[in-house]
């Protein structure tokens, strides 16, 4: 009887697919190294050189990463899918461009991987500039095997480049591998090849295989619009979904995101590696969506209590437009209660600072009403990106005062009436209306307007010049609204709140929070200021009422201020992510970054090509790092500036202008950290 119940154990042990320590697949061949503290093996795969780094811990599936070419350069998504459980993978075919004998090759090593080493079916693939036509050719040829497509600034036609037929100049060297792996008897043949990325889409689509580009707007090694703009438009015609994340003002390099979360959390969600949560998808626009509406504040304004209300979101909101118009109007439509404005608006940010700075610019001052517009800032931020900081948002206001009320508003860019002539939101907008929906705070679709009007014929999204009369000319730059515009964003708020105050009714939001959005939320997010025992070297407390902390010490509070190479700032933090709150400056330095021992391979500059003038920044010092351990943060002053030639097409006369005493210096000026998470001594 024994002998038969262990027999029937075994059969179902087969049956079932159970795995032993025996059947675990076997450990990863070849020479090893280290890689940012990871182990990386170096094998053989069909006469190929291999290259995978493995986590210290699998995750369940064995997920991976597969970078087309230049692996190793920008390594912090790399580093944080690691530490999230992601092996990282390499294959050394150099100068074949995603030909077909390339294509070959990716074929064998995933074989080998999938099928000796167990990992998961379907992977990740990293294409960064030319690494774009092998990531791309192998997944249409392969479409059932990608989890999905992160391509930064990727190449995804060869006519484009390397062939330099479009806007771009090429690469003639380049541009003969192309004939010679492809095996075109001459240019003619190669122009005429209809396989190349962007002529290929459908099997992705078919497939769903969600994509991510990465690009600089003023690319000019791989445009963009040869190449990613060309992507995108197809592949959504197509019924594929693919977020874009534009870097104004970038070009070819600086390739990756300063703050690569958005990067990570794309290839986590779709790849493994973390724990399912909402999926995104549109959202129908409409002009107002009361939901729980604004009982708490309406209710003080009718009984002429005091009322303070918080303006919180970019330039549009940092205008003396809307901002100021719809104060008014609360002040004449309730003349009875004192109303006072937070103004907590700065130009240029979106919600992922925004989230940090909250407490110090918002909460501090006590808010019965907070508008938050990141919708136009948010554009080109993923959703998950989004959730994680508007999530923030929301619960430190409700952990704060859970009678504040909160009212979500989207306001309008150019590009955005696509989406909302089809009578849907923007992703920006769809994302936050996912997030309102859940928490019950009410939204006003202030762009939805915008576009109305325009399509009546009653309006014109950008213009230099007066319009007809009766037609309004809504910006000259199609972001920011000229008084007219202002005023249409103000009428649509005014209305939005009288048509809600009948059915508003007090309410404690406390119980809201009991169920999060999504589990990897910020709202631990928070400003510490930098303090003297932070600061080695050459440092001095700017004075507030004098230049630069004039003008920034409002919103960053004490600013602390060096030039000499050397002079470091450093603290402790436990968490999962650390920036500097700074000033990016015409005479700023660049600084070392060391966390937790290891150097970052270069210098990070405190300049770009805005800098003609001062203006806030963030310095991405850490991140993807594990929450719950204590890490050591080093920055310190580089002894040389950065070069300045990035900033020259904005000057009359950039060989002499850049020589000026404007531009000459090494200085770093910042005042908090900003941390997910907390500093400790």
């Amino acid at each position: 009887m024994n002998r038969l119940m262990h027999a029937m154990a075994f059969s179902l042990l087969l049956l079932t697919g159970a795995r032993s320590e025996a059947d675990a697949p076997p450990p990863l061949p070849g020479k090893t190294s280290d890689w940012n503290g990871y182990t990386r093996h170096e094998f053989d795969v069909d006469g190929k050189l291999a290259t995978v780094v493995e986590p210290k811990q699998a995750a369940p599936g064995r997920p991976w990463v597969w970078h087309g070419e230049f692996f190793g350069h920008k390594p912090a998504p790399d580093i944080a899918l690691l530490a999230r459980g992601f092996h990282i993978v390499y294959l050394r075919v150099p100068d074949m461009l995603g030909a077909p004998e390339a294509v070959e090759h990716w074929n064998a090593i995933y074989r080998e991987l999938t099928g000796k080493y167990g990992f998961a079916k379907k992977v990740a693939l990293v294409g960064l500039s030319r690494g774009g036509l092998y990531c791309y050719n192998w997944a249409e040829a392969n479409p059932d095997k990608v989890a999905c497509i992160y391509g930064d600034a990727p190449v995804c036609d060869f006519k484009s480049w390397p062939g330099g037929k479009g806007k771009g100049p090429g690469s003639p060297r380049d541009w003969k591998l192309v004939l010679e792996r492809y095996h075109f008897k001459d240019d003619a043949e190669a122009l005429a090849y209809t396989k190349n990325p962007v002529d290929n889409l459908k099997p992705l689509a078919d497939a769903h295989v969600p994509l991510l580009h990465v690009y600089g707007d003023a690319d000019e090694v791989v445009p963009w619009q040869e190449n990613t703009g060309v992507i995108a438009e197809r592949y959504r015609q197509l019924g594929g979904s693919i977020t874009l994340i534009a870097k104004p003002g970038v070009k070819h390099h600086p390739h990756g995101l300063d703050d690569s979360t958005p990067i990570v959390e794309f290839i986590a969600r779709h790849a493994g590696g973390q724990p399912s949560g909402p999926v995104y998808a549109p959202v129908k626009a409409e002009l107002v969506r009361p939901r729980q509406g604004l009982g708490n504040v309406l209710a003080k304004l009718t009984e002429g209590q005091p009322v303070k209300i918080a303006y919180f979101g970019g330039s549009i909101t940092a205008a003396p437009g809307w901002r100021v118009k719809t104060l008014a109007w609360f002040k004449q439509e309730y003349p009875k209660a004192k109303i006072d404005e937070i103004n907590a608006a700065i130009g240029g940010t979106g919600s992922d600072l925004g989230v940090f700075r909250l407490g110090h610019d918002v909460l501090a001052h006590k808010p019965d009403l907070v508008f938050v517009e990141f919708a136009v800032n948010d554009g080109s931020a993923p959703p998950q990106r989004i959730w994680q900081a508007m999530e923030g948002i929301v619960r430190q206001i409700w952990a704060a005062d859970p009678r504040t009320d909160i009212c979500f508003v989207y306001t309008f860019r150019t590009g955005y009436e696509k989406e909302l002539r089809d009578g849907v939101c923007p992703q920006a907008a769809s994302a936050m209306e996912m997030l309102a929906e859940h928490y019950g705070i009410p939204s006003i679709n202030v762009a939805l307007k915008v576009v109305e009007l325009e399509r009546a014929g009653k309006l014109i999204f950008k213009s230099d010049e007066p319009t007809a009369s009766g037609v309004v000319r809504f910006s000259s730059d199609g972001v920011h609204p000229l008084d007219e515009g202002h005023k249409i964003y103000t009428d649509v708020v005014a209305e939005a709140v009288r048509a809600m105050a009948p059915e508003s009714k007090p309410l404690d939001h406390s119980p809201s929070l009991a169920q999060p959005f999504v589990a990897d939320h910020w709202q631990a997010a928070k400003m510490v200021p930098l303090e003297p025992s932070m600061l080695e070297g050459d440092w001095h407390e700017l004075k507030n009422n004098e230049g630069l902390a004039k003008i920034f010490s409002g919103r960053m509070g004490t600013i602390w201020e060096s030039g000499k190479p050397g002079s470091r700032i450093s603290f402790k933090f436990r968490g999962s992510q650390a920036k500097l709150y700074d000033l990016l400056a015409p005479d700023g330095g660049q600084v070392l970054i060391t966390v937790d021992g290891k150097p970052r391979p270069k210098p990070v500059p405190r300049f770009d090509s805005y800098c003609t003038y001062a203006r806030i920044a963030t310095l991405v010092i850490a991140e993807g790092l594990a929450a719950d351990q204590e890490h050591a943060v080093i920055v310190e002053i580089h002894p040389e500036q950065p070069n300045r030639r990035s900033v020259a097409f904005r000057l009359k006369n950039p060989d002499v202008e850049l020589k000026e005493p404007k531009f000459q210096g090494t200085n770093v000026r910042a005042s908090q950290i900003l941390v997910l998470g907390d500093v400790v001594e």
